[in-house]
C-alpha cells in the first residue's frame, strides 16, 4: 500500500515527532511510505535509512499559492492509496489535493476545541474536515471537537500517540553546565504556545524561588511565545534561574534530571509530554483539566487550578520539599502507564486507513479491497 503523509514541516513539534515514529513503522510493516513537507528539520533527519521516501515541496512558504499545485503534481505522480494530512496548513492544502484527485483522505487531529480560536483558517479547516473520509484524533477531546462540528462518529477513529518507553529508559544522564549538582530542576516540555498557560508558570516560579533558592526552571521547547516569555522572565528578575533550551533531541535526559515536571495547559489533546514525564518517573504538577484527569489521579500527580498562580507555586514547592511523597506519586503514575508498542500503533493506523478507504469506496460506489496489502 502506498501511503502519503503531508505536513508543513519536520521540525521539533510533537506531531512531527509522532510522524517520525509512525512512518518507519508502517514501512517496516511492508508499506510504501512517502512524506511531503515544505520545511525540513530534526524529525525529518530521523527518517534517513528507514525506507521512507521524503519529498520536499519547493515553495517559498506556507502561503505560496504554488503549494497546492506542487501537492497535486506529487499526488498525481505517486498515486497513493491514501493521503494523511497533519496540522492545519496541510489539512487545507493536502486535503484539497486529495479531494480534487479523488484519493482517500485521513485528517489528523492533534488537539482539542479550546486550542482553536475563531479564526478564518480554523473555520476553513472545519469546513474541510467535514469532507475528509476519516478524522484521526489522538484523544477523546479531539474526537468530541469533530462530533461538535458535525462529523459522524463512524468517520472518527481515535489513535493515541505512541510513547517511546524503551527510548526514555535508555536515555543518558543529562550533562549541562548551566545546572549545578544541587539545583532543583523543574521542567516544562512542549510547544511555547498560548494554550499552554506559560506566563502563569513564570509568575508561579517567582514565588517558588523565594522558598527554594536552588530551584531552576527549564522551558524545553520552541514556539511563537519564545521572545514574549524571555521578556517576562527578564521583567520578573528571574534570568539566572531560567533556561530556554529550544528544541532538545534528548528530552528524556532532561526529564530524568528533573525534580518535577509542570504542565498547566488550559486544554490538551493527547498529552504526550506528560506521558513521557510519567515514563521517566518524574513527579508531576498538572492543571485540573480532563486531558490530564484521563491519565492521572490525585494519587499519582498534584493537580492545580489552571489560573491559580499561588496554587501552582505551592504544589511545586511541596513537590520539591516532600521528596518521599512526590516520588511515591511518580511511581504510582509509572506503574499505571500503559502504552502500546510502536508496531501495535502502526497496526491501528493501518486499520484507520482501511476504514477511510472503505468510506471513500462506498461514497463512490466502488468495490473495497479486502486488505491494505492486497
Amino acid at each position: 500500500m502506498r501511503i502519503l503523509h503531508m505536513i508543513l514541516s519536520m521540525t521539533g513539534g510533537g506531531a512531527e515527532r509522532q510522524l517520525a515514529y509512525v512512518a518507519p513503522a508502517l514501512s517496516t510493516r511492508g508499506h510504501d511510505v512517502h512524506l511531503a513537507f515544505v520545511f525540513p528539520g530534526v524529525n525529518g533527519e530521523r527518517l534517513g535509512g528507514t525506507g521512507c521516501t521524503l519529498h520536499r515541496l519547493a515553495t517559498s512558504g506556507r502561503r505560496n499559492p504554488l503549494l497546492l499545485l506542487e501537492s497535486m503534481s506529487l499526488v498525481r505522480r505517486l498515486r497513493p492509496g491514501v493521503v494523511q494530512t497533519w496540522l492545519a496548513h496541510m489539512d487545507l492544502v493536502g486535503g484539497a489535493t486529495a479531494r480534487l484527485l479523488r484519493v482517500p483522505w485521513v485528517m489528523s487531529e492533534r488537539s482539542a476545541a479550546l486550542s482553536y480560536p475563531a479564526s478564518m483558517m480554523n473555520r476553513f479547516r472545519i469546513a474541510a474536515g467535514r469532507r475528509a473520509d476519516l478524522i484521526m484524533p489522538n484523544s477523546r477531546g479531539g474526537a468530541d471537537y469533530w462530533l461538535a462540528n458535525g462529523v459522524d462518529a463512524d468517520r472518527i477513529e481515535v489513535v493515541p500517540n505512541y510513547v517511546p518507553l524503551g527510548e526514555i529508559e535508555m536515555a543518558d544522564a543529562l550533562d549541562d553546565p548551566r545546572i549545578a549538582a544541587d539545583d532543583e530542576l523543574v521542567v516544562y516540555v512542549g510547544r511555547l504556545s498560548p494554550e499552554k498557560n506559560l506566563h502563569a508558570l513564570i509568575d508561579a516560579f517567582a514565588h517558588v524561588v523565594r522558598l527554594r533558592p536552588r530551584a531552576m526552571f527549564a522551558f524545553c521547547g520552541d514556539g511563537q511565545l519564545l521572545a514574549e516569555l524571555k521578556t517576562h522572565v527578564e521583567a520578573a528578575g528571574l534570568r539566572e534561574r531560567f533556561i530556554f533550551t529550544g528544541f532538545v533531541p534528548n528530552v528524556a535526559s532532561w526529564l530524568k534530571r528533573a525534580s518535577a515536571s509542570v504542565a498547566v495547559s488550559r486544554c490538551e489533546g493527547h498529552p504526550n509530554a506528560v506521558l513521557e514525564a510519567i515514563a521517566a518517573g518524574v513527579p508531576l504538577v498538572v492543571s485540573d483539566i480532563p486531558a490530564y484527569r484521563s491519565i492521572l489521579d490525585d494519587e499519582s500527580a498534584a493537580f492545580v487550578p489552571v489560573d491559580d498562580v499561588l496554587a501552582i507555586a505551592g504544589a511545586v514547592v511541596q513537590t520539591l520539599e516532600n521528596r518521599v511523597a512526590a516520588e511515591e506519586r511518580a511511581a504510582r503514575a509509572r506503574a499505571a502507564l500503559g502504552s502500546p508498542s510502536l508496531d501495535a500503533t502502526a497496526a491501528r493506523y493501518e486499520n484507520a486507513y482501511q476504514h477511510a478507504i472503505a468510506i471513500d469506496a462506498a461514497r463512490r460506489g466502488r468495490p473495497v479491497a479486502r486488505s491494505l496489502t492486497s
